[in-house]
């Protein structure tokens, strides 16, 4: 009886421990899984980098490679020193992780930060429409900026967002005057940003408008006096 009594307590105690083992397994996997890398980068927008040496960071021999760098077709930019480094596949701190990872042997304590720069086009009356890159953390205001301002003549109530030639986002007045960030609007790299000019009347649209005002007075005589 005691031989079966140790028997089931060894059972127990292995039964517990697998278990146990099995809750840091699935723990871990779920942790690495919620760790996965967001890829921010995409072929035709371009990596702003700032890197500096904190060592000689007063020192004029401190070779600076702070720049904005076009992502290729493949997801690669090319880098003095290092060379191509692909960037697709990353987000902005895992990115800066690997190139501080790859600029050590050149630098003796490197301080890196990497952001994306996404492409959007401005559309209808801005003073230099055209397609600019900007960081997503920028706000719309920013962006409209790039292009030197509304025109004179633009609609800000009619600005909208167009992805693929369909419309994804009407009204944004309101993102534009609190200064929301495109992240925060969900600007994509991509997107069409298009504003209509103000609506004007001029002289033949007067005509037009006293034209109908006095044929719909006639119609009224007309029918009364029947």
């Amino acid at each position: 009886m005691k031989n079966v009594s140790k028997g089931l307590s060894k059972l127990l105690f292995v039964f517990l421990f697998l278990s146990i083992l099995e809750i840091i397994f699935v723990s871990a996997g779920l942790s690495q899984t919620s760790q996965r890398v967001r890829n921010e980068f995409y072929p035709g927008d371009a990596v702003q980098i700032y890197i500096v040496d904190v060592t000689q960071i007063s020192s004029k021999e401190s070779f600076n490679i702070s720049n904005d760098y076009t992502i290729n077709s493949k997801g690669y930019i090319m880098l003095p020193l290092i060379g191509e480094v692909k960037v697709i596949g990353h987000d902005r701190f895992s990115l800066a992780k690997y190139l501080m990872d790859k600029f050590s042997p050149y630098f003796k304590e490197p301080y890196i930060i990497t952001m994306p720069l996404i492409r959007v086009t401005l559309m209808g009356a801005f003073q230099k429409p055209g397609a600019y890159r900007i960081s997503p953390e920028s706000s719309l205001w920013e962006l409209i900026e790039l292009a030197e301002g509304p025109s004179d003549d633009c609609d800000l109530r009619s600005l909208r967002i167009e992805r693929g030639g369909k419309v994804v986002m009407k009204n944004l007045l309101e993102q534009f005057e609190k200064g929301y960030s495109l992240e925060d609007i969900n600007i994509k790299t991509g997107d069409q940003i298009i504003s209509r000019p103000k609506k004007r009347f001029n002289s033949r649209d007067i005509v037009n408008y006293g034209y109908f005002i006095i044929s719909s007075i006639n119609l009224y005589l007309y029918v009364r006096d029947r």
